[in-house]
This record gives structure tokens, C-alpha cells and sequence, in this order.
């Protein structure tokens, strides 16, 4: 599958210089690449590799001149990782499943299934289920009953999603994703240690009771709306007695998981290894970073980003960027930890003054 030079720009944007009719067939690093290559050279340091490749033709910055690297040709664009969206995606063939629906699959005659779908090997699609057109079903997943799945879904190999989960258009899900899973809700007839230990900041002793830990059944969905990616191996759990939501555009890493009855809105970025308990809302635009984790019952506003591995234990304000255990505002976690560092040197000071104080005393 090949394209010109003028055709990718046309789909990325950008201008072309040099000869703009030859064709790629695909991108790779400069040093790497070889005639039928695209060399992606937007920097500097990537663009004094193409000496080492035998791409014809590369993406550059404005003020490169690709005659300075040998090439025929070049893309000339802004924003180069921006431009790698559009360039990924009309080289991307997906996983080349088989077209229409395999022998193997198990199709309840009262669900509908669009136009142009793809149903892959030993896949299950349960009673009242309703997947739009254009959507790939890829093999081994399952579909719960009365799911509704928009047009043009992509559901990776084994992937999982229960009964009355409601996804919007574009739906993406990656390998092992389990969708509509039961919440994680549990009670004792008594108060538990668990519940007084929380209460009082740890500061009250263990009852020793044998409480039995009783499930609370879930008893709503899961909504999803548009464009919605969900990662490898993460989770999305159904409510108790409303529906977990996630809004337009959210993408989540591998190994996530989103509690019940939490409520996700629109554009926001969940990284890998994040968790989210149950009942908590984020905002638009939340960005959290690897292993983040959010306590149940928190909200989060707007715009907030979290860095890598923070705590989240009491609610945030919109436009806070936090970081740390707990979570502080990230300039001042900085500072915190700065003076941790300097501790020793502050102790060895302490001690030689309290040695000099003792000599002078004796003395």
C-alpha cells in the first residue's frame, strides 16, 4: 500500500519541496530506512542519521533542506509528532481480521449486526445486542446481553464486555480489555476494622471481630461515549445503581482500571497502572500519570494533571498539577523532597553544633 508524497501531505498537512510523486510504502527511522521508506527526520539528531539509511524522501522541519541530507523530496511540517498521527494512521492495516463472520462465531439471532461488520473466530454475541456498521469484532470476545456497540468499533482479540453497557462511535479496545466487569463493593453487618481504622486515621485498635465481607450487587452499566480508547488488560467496572461513565475521547493505558459508578469526562488521558476507586469524578481534561492512584469518593476538576505514581487521597481543584504521596501541588512536592535531601547534611550539622555547645560547656 503505497502513497506519494502530495497524497501524504495531503492528509497530514504541511508543504512538500522536491520531487512530491514518489512513492512510500511505509515510515521508519532514517537510519533504518530503506528506498520505500518515509525517513520521519523532524529533528535534528534523527535527520544526521539518514546518511545511514536509504530513504529517498523524509519529513523534515522548516529551515532543513533536504538536499543537505541527499533526499529527492521532503515534508515539510510544523509540529512533527502531531504530523505522526495523521501519517500512522493511513499506513495502519489494523490486524487483518478475515472479513464478515466467521463459521466459529456465535451470533444470537436476536441481536443486529450493521452492515460491513467483522465478527472473528469463537466470538459470542449474546441475545439483544446491537453493533454498528463498519465494526470489527476480532476473535475470541465476548458481548453481553443488550449491549449496544456505535459504528465503527475495533475490538481487539478477547476482549470482554458484560450486559447493558452502552459504547458511542469509534470504540477502541486493546487485547484482554474487560468491559461491564462487577463492581468491587463489599459491607459487614457490623462496622469493620477497615471502616474505624479510615474514620479515626489509623489511631483506633483492631476489634478482632470475624465480620463477614457480604457483596453489593451491581446492578447498573457502563457508558461510554465517542471515540473512546481503552488499553490492554484495564477494566471498567458497571455501577451499583447508576451507571460508571466515561465521556468523549478518553484514552486509557494498558493496565488501568476505573472503579464503580466513577464518572470520567470528556478528552481525558489515563496512563498505565492508574486507579481509579469507586464514586469519583474527574473533570475534562485530566491527564494521570502512570500508577496514579485516586481514592474513592474524590473529585477532581478540570485540567488537573497528575505526575507518575501520585496519590490521590482528598479532592483537587481544577487546574492543580499535583505529584507525590500524598498529592501536593507538584511545586511543592519539589521543594519538600529538595529539603528531604538535605536532611543528612542538616543532621551532621546539628550534632557537630551540639558537640561544639558540650566542649564549650566543659571547657
Amino acid at each position: 500500500m503505497g502513497f506519494t508524497l502530495k497524497e501524504i501531505c495531503e492528509a497530514v498537512g504541511g508543504y512538500t519541496e522536491g520531487d512530491a510523486t514518489i512513492i512510500v510504502n511505509s515510515v521508519a527511522e532514517p537510519g533504518l530506512a530503506s528506498e520505500i521508506d518515509l525517513a520521519f527526520a523532524a529533528d535534528i539528531n534523527f535527520a544526521n542519521q539518514i546518511k545511514d539509511g536509504a530513504s529517498k524522501v523524509a519529513i523534515l522541519s522548516p529551515g532543513m533542506n533536504f538536499r543537505d541530507y541527499g533526499l529527492d523530496g521532503a515534508l515539510i511540517v510544523d509540529r512533527p509528532r502531531f504530523a505522526m498521527s495523521g501519517l500512522t494512521k493511513i499506513f495502519d492495516q489494523g490486524q487483518r481480521y478475515p472479513t464478515g463472520i466467521h463459521s466459529t462465531a456465535i451470533v444470537s439471532n436476536k441481536s443486529k449486526i450493521a452492515k460491513n461488520v467483522s465478527i472473528g473466530p469463537y466470538s459470542i454475541i449474546s441475545d439483544g445486542v446491537d453493533i454498528g456498521e463498519g465494526s470489527v469484532i476480532g476473535p475470541m470476545c465476548f458481548v453481553g446481553v443488550d449491549t449496544k456497540i456505535g459504528d465503527n468499533a475495533y475490538l481487539r482479540e478477547g476482549v470482554k464486555i458484560g450486559s447493558d453497557v452502552i459504547i458511542g462511535k469509534r470504540f477502541i479496545a486493546q487485547s484482554g480489555a474487560v468491559i461491564g466487569s462487577d463492581g468491587f463493593s463489599f459491607v459487614t453487618k457490623d462496622v469493620s476494622d477497615a471502616e474505624v481504622a479510615r474514620e479515626s486515621l489509623g489511631k483506633a485498635q483492631s476489634s478482632n471481630n470475624e465480620n463477614k465481607w457480604v457483596r453489593i450487587h451491581s446492578l447498573a452499566g457502563v457508558v461510554l461515549g465517542d471515540d473512546v480508547e481503552i488499553g490492554a488488560n484495564s477494566t471498567i467496572d458497571r455501577g451499583t445503581v447508576r451507571a460508571t461513565r466515561i465521556g468523549n475521547n478518553v484514552k486509557t493505558d494498558n493496565l488501568s482500571q476505573i472503579g464503580h459508578n466513577v464518572s470520567i469526562g470528556n478528552n481525558c488521558l489515563i496512563c498505565a497502572q492508574v486507579g481509579i476507586a469507586g464514586s469519583s469524578r474527574l473533570g475534562n481534561n485530566v491527564v494521570l500519570g502512570g500508577q496514579t492512584g485516586i481514592s474513592d469518593n474524590i473529585v477532581i476538576g478540570d485540567n488537573v494533571i497528575t505526575g507518575g505514581a501520585t496519590k490521590v487521597l482528598s479532592n483537587v481543584p481544577s487546574g492543580k498539577i499535583m505529584l507525590g504521596y500524598p498529592a501536593t501541588s507538584m511545586d511543592k512536592q519539589i521543594e519538600s523532597y529538595k529539603a528531604f535531601r538535605r536532611l543528612p547534611k542538616l543532621m551532621k550539622q546539628i550534632s557537630d553544633l551540639q558537640k561544639t555547645i558540650l566542649k564549650t560547656k566543659k571547657g
